[in-house]
């Protein structure tokens, strides 16, 4: 083939001049890039200065403290912002005593006026729930004020949610000083005879949350009502008493668990109304008991796992996938490891 090159020339020769970049491909190259992250930081930096700004504690109570429709909406963003902190030693919002207090003194008004409208009732919902997300136990009385309040069938909301801020309070309050101090959770009479009477309920609702807080704060009263709770005809409450117990090392758990655990068992299934949630709320009832399990062994070495671990074991053989098939592993080998398998 011919050479159209001319002569004299090396290959570097036939490549294009090379020229000084001008200033608009500077500009093009570094200076508009650094302009687009600068922005975008200082963007940044302005929504983590309104999310600081919006979780000002004065902002929060005057929104509260006006007498519109909209507080409701303050409630829920402040459940919000608290529960952003949960887990934080050290949260701004979750340890402040005073913040807690000043909600329950706008809960307990609430309570006292008593209106059945949809917004009031909401408005307490939140406060329930945004007092038990506190690391101080301030707003515990009118919680348990909330859980005995039900002058009309619109307040079993207000009385569950109170329910359930009790609960997580006694945990986060324990998370936090390490230890519950008896003569504010369990030799409380006004908080025991909270918790039994929603133990005891009409609405299952009721008395399945009322077991998480009665197994969250523990005692040997709160852990007989429990083992009844186990003989309950609604399938969660019985599930949320056993799964308590195990949390305690409570052998008295594992008939239930073994029941939890049986993948035929539609009683806990059938209470999901929307059928296509029921496949996950099996699966939820299941890695429960799992967990459940694994807690009973390590908490009391000494109990019979055997009805656990043949359970455990038939699972095993199931066709099984992702997280549960992982929960169903983990579980077997604790299990395994704390008793000798059924011969």
């Amino acid at each position: 083939m011919a050479d159209d090159r001319q002569p004299g020339l090396s290959p570097d020769d036939v490549l294009p001049p090379v020229e000084a970049p001008s200033a608009s491909f500077i500009l093009q190259l570094f200076i508009v890039p650094g302009v687009i992250v600068v922005v975008v930081v200082m963007i940044w930096l302005m929504f983590n200065w309104l999310a600081q700004k919006g979780n000002d504690r004065d902002a929060f109570v005057r929104a509260l403290a006006r007498n519109n429709d909209a507080r409701w909406q303050a409630a829920f963003n402040l459940a919000n912002a608290l529960r952003a902190e949960r887990g934080a030693k050290n949260g701004p919002l979750t340890g402040d005593a005073e913040l807690a207090r000043q909600l329950a003194e706008i809960l307990d008004r609430e309570i006292d006026a008593g209106s059945m409208e949809n917004n009031p009732v909401t408005l307490r919902i939140y406060l329930c729930r945004a007092l038990g997300e506190f690391r101080v136990p301030g707003g515990l009385p009118v919680l348990i004020k909330a859980a005995q309040t039900e002058r009309d069938p619109k307040e079993s909301d207000v009385r569950r949610a109170a329910l359930e801020g009790i609960a997580l309070l006694a945990a986060n309050v324990e998370a936090n000083a390490n230890v519950l101090d008896p003569a504010t959770w369990r030799d409380n009479a006004p908080l025991e005879e909270a918790l039994n009477k929603a133990s005891q309920d009409s609405d299952p609702r009721t008395r399945a949350v009322s077991a998480v807080a009665l197994g969250v704060i523990g005692g040997s009263k709160n852990l007989a009502r429990l083992r009844e709770m186990l003989d309950d005809l609604d399938a969660d409450v019985r599930y949320n008493a056993a799964v308590r117990l195990a949390q305690h090392g409570d052998e008295a758990a594992v008939p239930v668990l073994v029941e939890m655990l049986d993948q035929q068992e539609t009683a806990g299934v059938e209470s999901e109304k929307s059928e296509e949630m029921r496949p996950f709320k099996r699966a939820l009832i299941t890695i429960n008991a799992l967990r459940a399990a694994g807690q009973l062994a390590e908490k009391n070495p000494r109990a019979n796992l055997e009805p656990l671990i043949a359970a455990v074991d038939k699972l095993a053989s199931a066709d099984l996938q992702g997280e549960l098939r992982l929960e169903v592993t983990n579980t077997s080998r604790q299990l395994h490891e704390r008793a000798p398998a059924p011969r």
